[in-house]
């Protein structure tokens, strides 16, 4: 009996999706770098810390820009100075004019001397350093944001950051009330494994006040999480921005999904009209975006094998081409086949027109199976006593190529690349 082989070639991909290269790659993150419900009339430290999970190795100047963003109502006149780690070299000092009524504001503090420049992944721990003068502050807060360039290319555990912003509360009617507003928190990306995943959780409550008193935030009705702010006496109304943080830390997941919550705001002595409240939520979490798929099909084209009605019997399927990798050890190439006597696939020759093309592999030649072989140039037996029935004798038939870049159930960093089919066949 004779045997011939089809070779089918160039028909594949060289790889499963580019990878991008090192250091093209920007990200902005958001921390709250200090707050207070106190009023602020003298100098006041605020430690906090900051974190880059993401890949800094061989980019060159990778911090591209950090500044904080610092907020608050105030009264009087005078001046509020800025700086890092009682560093004089970092100082600013920014004037707020004389006002007679409490009034907002909002500065950005950029160091003028770059002290946060990280090289590389980690925390990194400062103090704000506020100094007052001649002014009252209420409901202070400073923000901090910190875009930085890091390689792309590498996929370890916990190597990536995001900073998601959330609408929890909203309201068109005044409040003058106690109100509660659930919500929920959504983590889509996979946590597991990274130890403390999430690096700040904030809320920003804004609206417009009248009236002079105070007002509270709780978290999901736990009076050791309240924090209350003062809302000093106007004549007018007036714009107000309130960065809430809770000091016990309630929310803190450790696995990607749905975290349901509340927030409740106690007003006294004020009405609020337009409240709205925002939360700012910084975490690490793993990726593999920067790496392959698990894997990638194609299916072939419909080859005709004998030119009549006699048909064919498939022997073997083999490839040409490398697997993955380094040392060209990585992923795997698995087929399927599928034939018939009629063009279209179908069961019912010569009418041909009931059913379709069913691939089938592997050692039960069924349709979750694959022919495997164990590598480039190695054939894969097709002709298993299962699998007799379905390709004994047929004149057309059609191959599915799956690539993986690992073992077809978990990503890999590299991909095989598929030259040639070669199937071995007998008239």
């Amino acid at each position: 009996m004779k045997r011939r082989t089809y070779i089918i070639s160039a028909i594949l991909f060289a790889s499963l999706m580019a990878t991008p290269a090192k250091g093209d790659v920007m990200k902005t993150a958001e921390f709250l770098s200090g707050s207070s419900n106190a009023a602020l009339s003298g100098s006041t430290n605020f430690p906090f810390a900051f974190y880059i999970g993401d890949n800094l190795s061989a980019v060159a100047d990778p911090v591209k820009s950090v500044f904080t963003v610092v907020s608050g109502v105030y009264t009087g006149g005078g001046t509020i100075g800025l700086s890092l780690d009682s560093d004089p070299s970092t100082a600013k000092t920014f004037s707020l004019p004389a006002v007679s009524v409490p009034t907002p504001f909002e500065v950005v503090y950029k160091d003028p001397s770059d002290k946060m420049s990280p090289s590389s992944a980690g925390t990194y721990s400062y103090t704000l350093n506020a100094i007052p003068s001649g002014v009252t502050i209420y409901s202070f807060a400073a923000r901090l944001s910190a875009t930085h360039r890091y390689g792309s290319d590498e996929c370890a555990t916990g190597n990536q950051m995001k900073t998601v912003g959330l609408l929890v509360a909203a309201s068109h009617a005044s409040i003058s009330a106690p109100t509660t507003t659930p919500f929920a928190i959504y983590i889509g990306d996979n946590v597991s494994g990274v130890t403390n995943p999430l690096k700040s959780l904030y809320f920003i409550a804004t609206g417009v006040y009248t009236g002079g008193g105070s007002v509270s935030f709780t978290l999901d009705s736990n009076a050791s999480t309240t924090k209350t702010f003062t809302m000093p006496s106007v004549s007018t109304p007036t714009y107000f921005e309130i960065v809430y943080e809770d000091p016990e830390g309630t929310i803190s997941p450790e696995t990607a999904g749905t975290y349901t919550h509340s927030i409740s705001m106690s007003p006294s002595g004020v009405t609020i009209y337009n409240y709205a409240v925002q939360a700012k939520e910084t975490y690490r979490y793993v990726s593999t975006s920067c790496g392959f798929p698990v894997k990638g099909s194609l299916y072939s084209a419909v080859f005709d094998s004998t030119q009549n009605s006699d048909g064919a019997t498939f022997n073997s399927i083999r490839w040409k081409g490398v697997l993955g990798g380094p040392g060209q050890s990585e992923g795997k190439v698995r087929f399927q086949i599928a034939a018939s006597d009629c063009s279209n696939g179908a069961t019912n020759y010569p009418s041909c027109d009931t059913g379709s093309w069913s691939f089938l592999g592997g050692n039960s030649c069924s349709a979750i199976d694959w022919f495997d072989p164990l590598g480039p140039d190695i054939a894969a037996d097709i002709q298993r006593s299962t699998c007799l029935p379905f390709v004994n004798d047929k004149r057309y038939f059609r191959y599915a190529v799956e690539i993986c870049s690992d073992d077809c159930v978990s990503a890999g960093s590299y991909s095989p690349r598929v030259d040639d089919i070669i199937i071995n066949w007998s008239p």
